[in-house]
């Protein structure tokens, strides 16, 4: 079973000019010459858990892209100021080969080979329909896709089968004493 840990993590890479000089070697670097508009630098998100990533693909931040995880460092710089391809910031690896099978339709970051949308199992590669998307689970409970599966657990503060949670404040305790204001 593969647990993935964040559901969304979004980041904004505000690109320093430590990191411009850092890569302007690799790749040349453009600034972003709107220099009213309120972000700095180029917007990118994660979503590890659904198997991709966005960003914008050029000066607008009106528009994003999304793209699989297995386009993240592979020398193709696919987002405006190149942020898919900063495999220090992103902490990709090339260290998730587990039994002689590479990481082939995911990621390998720090480690760990996150799968894009449609695979699943060890180093992503078992196709697998994420049952999550169709949000079975309770409002209040965590969906975890599994390979050929998914499984609902309630949020700390709630129990229940994960299909129905009920906060554990929700019942009145009947050992509880209760005082009257007079």
């Amino acid at each position: 079973m593969k647990i993935f840990l964040p559901l969304v993590t979004w980041i904004v890479l505000l690109l320093s000019s430590t990191v411009h000089s850092q890569h302007q070697q690799l790749q040349p670097f453009k600034t972003n010459p709107n220099k009213h508009s309120r972000f700095r630098g180029e917007v990118f998100f994660l979503n590890l858990e659904d198997g991709y990533f966005g960003c914008q693909v050029n000066e607008s931040t009106d528009y994003l892209q999304l793209y699989d995880l297995s386009k993240i460092c592979d020398g193709n710089q696919d987002c405006f100021l190149g942020s898919d391809e900063l495999s220090k910031e992103l902490k990709c690896t090339n260290d998730c080969d587990k039994d002689g099978t590479q990481c082939t339709n995911g990621v390998c970051l720090n480690g760990v080979c996150h799968c894009n949308d449609g695979f699943g199992g060890c180093n992503c590669v078992d196709q697998d329909e994420n049952e999550c998307k169709q949000r079975p689970c309770d409002v209040f409970a965590h969906c975890t896709n599994t390979l050929g599966s998914f499984t609902c657990t309630c949020f700390p503060g709630y129990r229940g089968n994960g299909f129905q949670c009920e906060g554990l404040s929700d019942r009145p305790n009947p050992n509880e004493q209760r005082l009257q204001i007079c």
